[in-house]
């Protein structure tokens, strides 16, 4: 296939270990943290533009992707992207063992390497991710380059060598604000019965929709809003969204936290939200070794013993808990770390992983349901 000679392209870890392949979207060098989720080979277009894989360079664990193609960019009656979960490419760099070329699907308008390459974003196919996995499994999530070449280049591996080398640790940036919203915006529903503040740290698009399907209306606000910022406003109640990075680092939205708390705001949090929700309360966080990436985590709550099919994305956690009221409602039944937090007299909870995740597991959608009971809707 002609297809497989156009470009060479290498994934290089910081180490000096590489893969070669093929390349396809962008003919371009990018750098970040190697991860891998096992989401199946539905899922790719909300992958690719979730921002809370800002800065990361994702591997793809299922070996076929992109055999439904990529469809156009059009809005719901809310005025939200139906099939993407942001309004552009978020992840660095794309790693596949094979990028189907002819996808069939009535609602395909491109494949996904025309994908990449509109949206810029180099990938590579043809390379072993059973291998890659396992290495980051086994020894953590890396940092590292993918380079994808033009036709005819050789790669030059010890030049590639040496710049790995260089690589900086995306967590250190402050990621939430190159993809929060930079103004505050105003999404409103046909009926509306009430009115949320949503922090925007890196919001997925069907978090939106869920709460908009319930007639709730949105004020969405960058990560950096303060709390007497937020209350002008009058919401219902605050929601603080996923997004990319340490939670550790976003010290303003920790201190807005604190003070939801303190005032007995009916506040929900997702991912991110968890984490910042408990180390305002006074937990602490830690980096996962290769996080939890996919779309059949599950979740027990350790009262009831119910257990819950979660979609997760997400590499640090809080440390298990129970500080200033809270208490631990939800646990990861396979590393026994912790999913969700709430307050035992307060409307203020959180969860670690996604319940709108589209496609996903709809065992958690209540959760939604839940805090608008917090807000009395």
């Amino acid at each position: 296939m002609l297809y497989k000679k156009e470009r060479p392209a290498v994934l290089i870890f910081k180490d000096g270990r590489y893969f070669e392949g093929i390349g396809f979207g962008a003919t371009k060098q990018v750098e970040g943290e190697i991860v891998f989720t096992t989401i199946t080979g539905a899922g790719y277009n909300e992958t690719l533009t979730d921002p809370s894989y800002q800065g990361q360079i994702v591997v793809m664990t299922h070996p076929l992707v992109g055999n439904y193609g990529v469809p156009a960019w059009e809005k719901d009656k809310y005025g939200i992207h139906k099939y993407f979960e942001s309004d552009s490419i978020k992840v660095s760099g794309f790693v596949v063992n094979e990028c189907c070329k002819n996808p069939s699907h009535f609602e395909s308008a491109k494949t996904l390497n025309e994908f990449l390459l509109e949206e810029n974003v180099p990938g590579i196919e043809w390379i072993d991710t059973r291998a890659i996995t396992k290495i980051l499994r086994e020894e953590g999530v890396k940092l590292g380059i993918l380079k994808v070449y033009n036709p005819g280049d050789r790669p030059n591996i010890e030049k590639l060598k040496e710049k790995a080398k260089d690589v900086e640790d995306p967590n250190l940036r402050h990621l939430a604000s190159e993809v929060s919203t930079k103004e505050v915006k105003r999404l409103l529903p046909s009926d509306p019965k009430g009115r949320v503040v949503l922090i925007d740290l890196g919001v997925k698009n069907n978090i939106l929709r869920n709460l908009l399907q319930r007639q709730i209306e949105i004020i969405m606000v960058p990560y950096d809003f303060s709390y007497e910022q937020i209350m002008k406003f009058k919401p219902n109640g605050v929601f603080i969204s996923n997004g990319p990075g340490d939670p550790a680092i976003y010290e303003k939205a920790i201190i807005t936290s604190k003070k939801l708390i303190e005032n007995s705001i009916p506040t929900m949090g997702i991912c991110l939200g968890n984490q910042i929700i408990a180390l305002a309360a006074g937990g602490t966080s830690y980096k996962l070794k290769y996080g939890h990436r996919g779309g059949n985590k599950t979740v027990i709550n350790p009262e009831t013993r119910q257990c819950y099919i979660t979609s997760q994305n997400h590499g640090f956690c809080v440390k298990r808990f129970e500080e200033e009221g809270f208490k631990e409602f939800l646990i990861n039944i396979d590393d026994n770390s912790n999913e969700g937090i709430i307050h035992k007299e307060k409307p203020i909870f959180a969860v670690q992983f996604h319940p709108e995740a589209s496609p996903g597991p709809l065992d958690s959608l209540y959760l939604f349901d839940k805090f608008l009971n917090y807000m009395g809707l």
